[in-house]
């Protein structure tokens, strides 16, 4: 199956003719501004899941469910080059979790319950036309932003393996090569979030310690990461240049208390946005991530390979991902891979308001569960407009 995905990838992307001009809808719904006109802002992502489990592995797992994923962003700009930048994030249900991550307790109906409000991000920005400075609460880059994946519920797996809710400080240089694009350096050291920032303050589940162990809760720099991206390619013969972006990264979180290891990642993403002649936009992305000693177990290395395919025509959109995580470990429960794949249609109302009609299927644990769904995702921006000429931060 693996083999015959890349195929069709590479025969859609190099047989059929394209165009690289930039058209269509370009709103995303997670994107952190910072240095623009001075003041307050807000930008919002608010997406809900109306989710249906039509088949599992028990009978009693068979449920209905309706939970939210949404980020709301609030900003102040002080001026073009000093800004304070946070990300609320309100989040539901047990997407992308396996192994021995999180999960609900007991398969029931769920009607936005077990729920979490977060402050994901609280971070200064410190920006120059090139060059950024940052520090306080963020998320470390290695991979792609997981909003990137097409289809509504292409972010999930994801988001499952990123870093989030690190404090620390990190820098970023961007550099413009012309036709040879642009690319971006970005580099952190940071820890686990332990301050009253680390809790909900929805089904408040108290906040993270340092006794509690885990990769990364070490209060102090021992943790980094270091990524280089690409993007903005263009050349006048090779039409495939132009839409291609690039995403490499490399990530340490020094082991906790108790712990014996420490975590080591690295990670490969490679993308493209083109046009074909029926006026059909269409996205690929595919990204590898490396996990040595997850989580800082000795006996447990993970390899998570993602592939995606988005297409979009007027206001149509048709996308999916296939996720599959190779697992090496010495316990045989762990020892086993698991594959996500989940399509779905989507069509937007106007600008800002989405729907998706979407399936995922999961084979986790050697167990399959069924899952079909109504996404409904609205952004909006505060004041009107504001989101337009910002620059994307990615950390």
């Amino acid at each position: 199956m693996k083999n015959i995905f890349k195929i069709l990838v590479l025969l859609i992307g190099f047989a059929l003719p394209i165009d690289s001009s930039s058209k269509g809808h370009e709103h995303d719904d997670h994107s952190e501004h910072g240095g623009g006109d001075s003041g307050f802002y807000i930008h919002s992502g608010i997406r809900i899941h109306l989710d249906k489990t039509l088949d599992a592995a028990e009978e009693g797992e068979q449920v209905d469910e309706a939970s939210t994923h949404s980020h709301f962003e609030i900003g102040y700009n002080f001026n073009e080059s000093l800004a304070i930048i946070s990300d609320i994030k309100i989040e539901g249900g047990d997407h992308g979790h396996s192994h021995g991550e999180e999960e609900s307790e007991t398969p029931k109906d769920k009607f936005f319950e077990e729920h979490k409000s977060i402050v994901n991000k609280l971070y200064v920005n410190l920006k120059t036309e090139n060059f950024d400075l940052y520090a306080g609460k963020f998320s470390p880059v290695v991979g792609f932003d997981f909003h990137k994946f097409p289809g509504a519920y292409g972010y999930q797996e994801v988001e499952g393996y990123a870093l989030l809710q690190k404090m620390g400080l990190g820098a970023k240089l961007e550099s413009d090569f012309g036709d040879a694009g642009t690319h971006t350096i970005n580099a952190s050291t940071f820890f686990a979030d332990t301050t009253s920032l680390s809790h909900s303050r929805i089904n408040n589940d108290g906040k993270l310690r340092k006794s509690d162990g885990g990769v990364s809760n070490t209060e102090d720099f021992s943790s980094y990461s270091v990524s280089l991206g690409g993007k903005n390619f263009f050349s006048l013969d090779n039409n495939f240049i132009d839409g291609f972006s690039y995403q490499i990264g490399y990530a340490k979180q020094g082991k906790g208390e108790g712990g014996t290891e420490d975590e080591k990642r690295y990670s490969f993403g490679v993308a493209h946005t083109s046009y074909l002649n029926e006026g059909i936009k269409m996205t690929l992305i595919a990204e590898y991530m490396n996990i040595s000693k997850l989580g800082g177990e000795s006996g447990h290395d993970r390899a998570i390979t993602t592939y995606g395919l988005g297409l979009e025509r007027g206001k149509f959109t048709l996308g999916g991902t296939l996720t599959y995580k190779d697992n090496d470990a010495d316990e045989a429960d762990e020892n086993v891979d698991d594959n996500i794949r989940q399509v779905s249609l989507g069509y937007y109302v106007d600008e800002n308001l989405k729907i998706d009609l979407g399936y995922k299927r999961k084979k986790v644990s050697n167990e399959v569960s069924k899952i079909a769904g109504i996404t409904i995702k609205y952004v909006f921006d505060w004041p009107s407009g504001a989101h337009a000429g910002h620059d994307h931060h990615d950390h």
